[in-house]
């Protein structure tokens, strides 16, 4: 697990995904929130672990790491430094479109994801479906397990870092999670006081974390390829 000290932090950036978190926060104003939440975790946990030990297990089989070719893991580093960069610039335009957006929504709400999350408020079964649809794997978690997957170390002990990983990604899931059940009346003042800020920062941030995360994948690219 030496590739944690960096792997972690990229995968606890992979958590900041804002219209995931907005869900989040509809779900917990639910009938039933700690149903809810729990179904919505599931979801979340199925994919992204199984998709964090397909990526490892992908990156050994095609022989994209560090200890088989520093070429073919300089390039896939340079690839998801790139597609990273391209989500930095969508989370920022996205930034810019979130005022006249909200002004927009009304009382009919927009698109798929807005159907669905009307739904899961009532419906253990979508807020699993959404858990599954907004942890759908982002380049930064990608990056973790790439970092994880040169590290040189057994396949257990990477097996284990992808595992708290994957937990670092839903780390905004779990922390409401376990406040429910700990200190429940605390949590709804706490989701209107972080509902509110997320509004006002949370593309900023994406795309700030996104831009960082591809400029070190793409420095990490560059110099495997030297």
């Amino acid at each position: 697990m030496s590739a944690l000290p960096q792997a972690l932090p990229l995968a606890i950036s992979a958590s900041f995904y804002p219209p995931a978190l907005l869900v989040l926060l509809l779900l917990l104003t639910g009938k039933h929130p700690r149903r809810l939440v729990l179904a919505y975790y599931a979801g979340a946990a199925i994919l992204t672990i199984s998709a964090g030990l397909i990526a490892l297990a992908l990156l050994n089989t095609a022989g994209l790491t560090t200890q088989d070719s520093s070429t073919a893991s300089g390039w896939v580093y340079i690839a998801i430094g790139l597609l990273l960069l391209a989500l930095a610039v969508w989370a920022w335009r996205r930034k810019a479109r979130a005022p006249a957006a909200n002004k927009a929504d009304g009382g009919a709400g927009r698109g798929r994801i807005a159907e669905w999350s009307r739904r899961a408020t009532t419906s253990e079964k979508w807020s699993f479906v959404l858990g599954l649809v907004m942890f759908l794997p982002s380049p930064l978690y990608l990056l973790a397990v790439k970092d994880i997957g040169d590290s040189g170390s057994s396949s257990s002990s990477n097996v284990l870092a992808v595992l708290i990983c994957a937990i670092g990604v839903m780390l905004f899931v779990e922390i409401p999670l376990v406040a429910m059940f700990v200190r429940p009346g605390g949590v709804v003042a706490g989701i209107k006081r972080f509902e509110s800020w997320l509004k006002r920062n949370g593309w900023s941030l994406a795309a700030g974390l996104a831009l960082i995360a591809g400029i070190y994948a793409i420095v990490e690219g560059i110099d495997a390829l030297s």
